[in-house]
Parts: structure tokens; C-alpha cells; sequence
């Protein structure tokens, strides 16, 4: 292992890597919140077709992440956000041609190659954020990640929305809002390798210990339980938008209001809460966090038998903001358990991280919509509300032990060096 020997935080280093974050996400908006309405409502895809969509997307990211963890080495991290950035701009054309020819299928293929990108995009990003900065903030490096994601998103769903309202051709106007979104990842990759920096300086390399090794197991339960968790929220990734629709209500624009306080906290907050975390009982942020989200989920099913519109939106709106903010904390507490668990060989680290969650959400959006069609569309929030509270005591297991075995190996090489 490698320690590093930054003095502090290198935070101009980032400067170019938050604002490529800010101008890639933009297109989340058309991911993640209105290609499964496309899908279903325009292009006449089934169900399990808009599972498939969302599957291809992750399975991409599980196949080639730990790929993309072997590339995005010490020299190379920037290289991988550019080439991550440069396969999602092609993929957005390709899904703009997908939607003009009406081709699902064409569409699904095009989701594993921006799952691709994702991989390469996300891990060396994720590498190069946690090799500079200091231990002690990288809670708040990956908060401030988190913010610029938010703004992206909140920009780019301004953006998304006003083009299609506008728009007198619903086709032609969601094509352009995907060439725009393809042009910004271009241009987000663009600044990033552009921005040539010097390399952390780094330490020879530490004596041998099984610590290594025993930390290395220690995360093995975070693992198990980041997996589990990411399975069961991915059954409800492409439904959540389609339920609400069905359920709350069928104007598309307060469906996107219901998401909007949620995104600027994360926007306006994400280096805050990742600053708090940094200083905060991590155990109870990751637990806190897996309950919101099961208890908003579970209010997804029962709040529109115990309130009626407005009031109902308003609610969801304020259990999506809630659960946002913890699992925004909990995000940033479990990037930095990763990226010091593999200080050094940090790519290596998210690589393994993100394939193992990646196949989490390829398998999972098929099960959920296999529920929603063969059983009912309340079957799987009702499933993934439940289920969340029984990760609370495997996610608390996995802390401690991983923060046991973390300080155990502080403290050996503290001793090696009084030596």
C-alpha cells in the first residue's frame, strides 16, 4: 500500500472535475426521469421493456467498472472521465436516432454503451476526487461532487423541461434535448483533460501487514449490504416516475416539482453534509439514511389513502427531500470508507465497488418489472419498503467492524514509524 504525503486537501485540482460533474449530469434529467415515460407512453414499450432499459444501463457499468478500475491507475484517472464522458455524449445521439426511428430495442443497446461510459466516467472520477484530498475531508469532497450533480440535474431538467414544453414536435423536441445533453458531456470531458494537473505526491510504499488485508474483509459486509440495498431500491429506478403518474397524478410537470426540492438540497447542501459527515457518527448516518428511504417508499403506496391533492405531492415531495439529504450523507460517508480502505490504488477500489452494484441494479429493475406487470404496480414500493429496514443492522455490523479494523491499522503504522 501507498500512503500519501499531501499536506492538505488539494481543492483547486477539483475545480475542473466538479464543474465536468455539473455539465455530465445534465442529462440525468432525460436518464433517469424521462426516458422510462418515453418508453412507456410514446414509444408503446411494455413494462419489462423499461426494466430492460434501466438493466442495460447498469449492467454496462458492472461489466466494465472493474475494467475501468484497472485503467484509471495513478496518471491515467482524467483519461478515464474523459473517455467515461466522450461514449455517453455518442450514446445520447444514439438513443436520440433510437426514438426517432421508434426502436426500443435500438434504444436498450444504446443504454449498456452509456452504462460503458458510466464506468469509465464514474470510477476515475471517483479515484481522482479521493487521491486529493485528505482523509479527514473526503467526506465533504464527495458531498461537493453530490452538489455539483444536483445543480446539473436541476439545470438540466430547466433546460429538458422548457425545450419540450415549447416544442410543437414532442419527438423533435426531446431529440434536441438529447443532442444538447450529448454536447455537454463533450464539452464536460473536454475541460477535464484539458486541466492538466501534477500527481499527489505519494510515499514509498508501506511495509507489508495483514492489516491490509483485514480491512479489505472488513468491508466485505459494507459490500454485501451496499449491494443489497442498491437491488432492492433498483427494483423501483424506472417505475417510480410511472407510478406517480398513474397513482398522484398525470401532469408530467408536477411530477418533476415533486423532485425538485430534493435536488436543490443537494445542490445547494452536498459539500455541507459531506463536511458534517466527515465529523459525525457514520454508523448513524448510513442507518438513518437506509430508514428514510424505506419510509418513503412505503409512503410512495399508503399516503394517497390518507390524503388527497394537493397535499399528497406536497408530501412525497417532503419524504423525497428527506431521504435525499440522508442518503446524500450516507453516499459521502460510504465513498470515503472506499477511498481510504484503498488509499493509493483508489481506481482499483471504486472499480470493484461499482461492479459490484452495478449488477445489483442490472438484475434488479427486471424483477421489479415483473411485479408490476404480473402482480400489481404497488407490489414491488410495498416489497422495497419493507425489506430496507432489515439492512439497518447489516449496514451498523459492517461499520464497526470496517472502523475497528481501519483503526487497528492506524495505529500499526503509527508504531512502524516510532521504529
Amino acid at each position: 500500500m501507498t500512503e500519501h504525503a499531501l499536506l492538505q486537501s488539494d481543492w483547486p485540482a477539483l475545480r475542473s472535475v466538479y464543474f465536468s460533474a455539473t455539465l455530465c449530469s445534465l442529462g440525468f434529467f432525460m436518464i433517469n426521469f424521462m426516458i422510462p415515460i418515453i418508453v412507456y407512453s410514446i414509444m408503446g414499450g411494455t413494462p419489462t421493456q423499461v426494466a430492460l432499459v434501466f438493466s442495460m444501463l447498469t449492467l454496462g457499468s458492472a461489466v466494465f467498472s472493474p475494467i475501468a478500475g484497472r485503467f484509471a491507475r495513478r496518471g491515467r484517472r482524467r483519461a478515464s472521465i474523459f473517455i467515461g464522458a466522450s461514449v455517453r455524449a455518442l450514446t445520447y445521439a444514439g438513443i436520440a436516432f433510437s426514438i426517432i426511428i421508434g426502436s426500443v430495442d435500438l434504444l436498450i443497446i444504446n443504454s449498456l454503451l452509456w452504462g460503458l461510459g458510466a464506468a469509465f466516467y464514474v470510477v476515475g472520477m471517483d479515484a481522482e476526487i479521493s487521491e486529493r484530498v485528505l482523509p479527514d475531508n473526503r467526506s465533504e469532497a464527495f458531498g461537493r461532487r453530490q452538489a455539483a450533480n444536483g445543480r446539473g440535474s436541476i439545470l438540466g431538467g430547466f433546460v429538458g423541461f422548457t425545450i419540450i414544453m415549447m416544442g410543437d414536435n414532442q419527438i423533435a423536441s426531446v431529440v434536441l434535448v438529447l443532442l444538447v445533453f450529448a454536447a455537454s458531456n463533450i464539452l464536460g470531458g473536454t475541460i477535464v483533460i484539458a486541466d492538466r494537473r501534477p500527481q499527489e505526491p505519494v510515499l514509498a510504499p508501506a511495509p507489508e501487514s495483514s492489516f491490509l488485508g483485514a480491512v479489505e474483509m472488513g468491508i466485505v459486509t459494507l459490500i454485501m449490504a451496499a449491494a443489497l440495498d442498491t437491488f432492492i431500491s433498483a427494483l423501483l429506478a424506472p417505475f417510480v416516475e410511472l407510478y406517480i403518474l398513474s397513482v398522484f397524478t398525470s401532469d408530467i410537470v408536477q411530477v418533476g416539482l415533486v423532485y425538485l426540492p430534493a435536488g436543490l438540497i443537494s445542490a445547494v447542501l452536498g459539500g455541507t453534509m459531506g463536511r458534517i459527515a466527515d465529523h459525525s457518527n457514520k454508523v448513524a448516518i448510513v442507518s438513518i439514511a437506509v430508514f428514510m428511504g424505506a419510509v418513503s417508499t412505503l409512503g410512495l403506496v399508503f399516503i394517497p389513502q390518507l390524503m388527497g391533492a394537493p397535499y399528497d405531492l406536497w408530501a412525497v415531495a417532503a419524504l423525497f427531500a428527506f431521504s435525499n439529504a440522508t442518503s446524500t450523507m450516507a453516499f459521502t460517508v460510504m465513498s470515503s470508507v472506499f477511498g481510504t480502505a484503498y488509499q493509493g490504488r483508489a481506481s482499483k477500489g471504486f472499480g470493484l465497488y461499482e461492479g459490484a452494484m452495478g449488477f445489483s441494479r442490472f438484475s434488479a429493475p427486471i424483477v421489479g418489472g415483473f411485479l408490476w406487470e404480473n402482480v400489481s404496480p404497488a407490489t414491488p414500493f410495498v416489497l422495497v419498503g419493507l425489506s430496507g429496514f432489515l439492512l439497518i443492522p447489516l449496514y451498523a455490523t459492517g461499520m464497526r467492524k470496517y472502523e475497528h479494523l481501519a483503526a487497528e491499522r492506524a495505529a500499526l503504522a503509527v508504531s512502524t514509524q516510532d521504529i
